[in-house]
């Protein structure tokens, strides 16, 4: 059987690439690396099937769903995002997880999703579901370096945030490194080797740091698997964090930006505490049910042997046409609205302008 691992061909977010890192290491070999955002088009050599560990953030082009039939998916560790045109997204919705779309997912469910917004998108449209974790929960333990414990790593804080770690730190000689998750990997010809390459360089810096202080998820996850102190500085009451915080929130030392201001919080950065571990249990599920696919799949299959789903390539290709016409139409209709907004804000500035 062959193997393959999702990519994210148009990153800006090296959160992406470390999701692959953790699927790879779990895999005995990878044969092929897949385009997150156009599975539908995937094609493997000689049609051969191939066994495909879906964990990632799901997903800018709704209507390349589902995915090509050579390929036969682990569905576990899901993000679904419901952004609109408003944050560069197309305005489908829930249209792509209806019909053969979600004749997908009910076929090769249940669905592991890493956080409880995805779960309950699942369930208001009859798909099973179960919290599975995040599979770079997984992470293993990088190499130490001759450095390790001499300094503190700030990721991707706010310049006040930074600059509050910087006035404590300051007399303590622990240097602080300025670490950020933001590159630009838009080039679909970039090897995998380099964005693993590029994913470990940062997962080491982690692993032998005397602490690491961060706003992302995929730091904080990571360094929970690698057993760094981590403090995550994140509002969970704001929704945008809540959705995929909240299952983790109990797993890690966490404060908002504003006591984190303030430093009205008990965390001690030159002996920073332990963090918590009662996140094992879900990263042994997630290696345990990788381990189950691989031995699942371990032989010699042809794709008609794994398919599980009953539309034909004919009915899912006229099903996905109807999904890009109606996708294409009300694109049209919500650029109308959004041109005619635009409008109506130049003439209110300009009005405002005249007076």
């Amino acid at each position: 059987m062959k193997y393959g691992v999702l990519s994210h061909f148009s990153t800006k977010n090296l959160g992406d690439d470390i999701q692959t890192y953790a699927a790879v290491k779990l895999l005995p070999k990878v044969d092929y690396v897949l385009d997150r955002e156009n599975l539908d088009s995937f094609c493997s050599e000689n049609g051969e099937p191939v066994a495909v560990v879906m964990n990632s953030w799901w997903m800018w082009e709704k209507w390349n769903w589902p995915p090509a039939d050579c390929i036969y998916p682990l569905m576990i560790s899901m993000h679904i995002n419901n952004y609109d045109h408003y944050h560069g997204a197309s305005p489908i919705r829930d249209e792509w997880i209806k019909g053969i779309g979600g004749d997908y997912f009910r076929a090769y469910g249940p669905v592991g999703a890493r956080d409880q917004t995805t779960m309950k998108y699942f369930a208001e449209h009859n798909i099973d579901s179960y919290f599975s974790g995040c599979l770079t929960l997984t992470l293993p333990k990088q190499k130490k370096t001759s450095d390790a414990g001499t300094y503190i790593c700030v990721v991707d804080l706010k310049p006040e945030l930074e600059e509050k770690v910087r006035e404590w730190l300051a007399d303590t000689g622990l240097e602080v490194r300025k670490i950020t998750h933001k590159y630009d990997a838009r080039n679909p010809d970039t090897p995998l080797e380099e964005k693993l390459r590029k994913a470990e360089e940062v997962l080491t810096l982690y692993q032998n740091a005397k602490v690491v202080i961060t706003e992302r998820l995929h730091v904080t996850l990571p360094c929970l698997a690698m057993e760094v102190p981590v403090i995550s500085v994140v509002d969970l009451q704001n929704p945008d964090n809540y959705t995929r915080w909240a299952p983790y929130s109990d797993w890690v030392h966490h404060i908002s930006e504003e006591n984190f201001i303030n430093h009205n919080f008990q965390y001690d950065f030159l002996n920073p505490p332990h963090n918590p571990t009662n996140y094992l249990a879900t990263r042994e599920s997630l290696i345990k049910r990788v381990q189950d696919f691989v031995a699942e799949t371990t032989g010699e299959y042809s794709i008609e042997q794994l398919k599980k789903t009953t539309y034909t390539p004919e009915e899912a290709r006229n099903w996905q046409y109807n999904l890009m016409h109606q996708t294409l139409d009300t694109w049209l209709y919500a650029s109308r609205d959004l041109l005619r907004e635009l409008k109506k804000l130049k003439q209110t500035l300009q009005s405002s302008k005249n007076e």
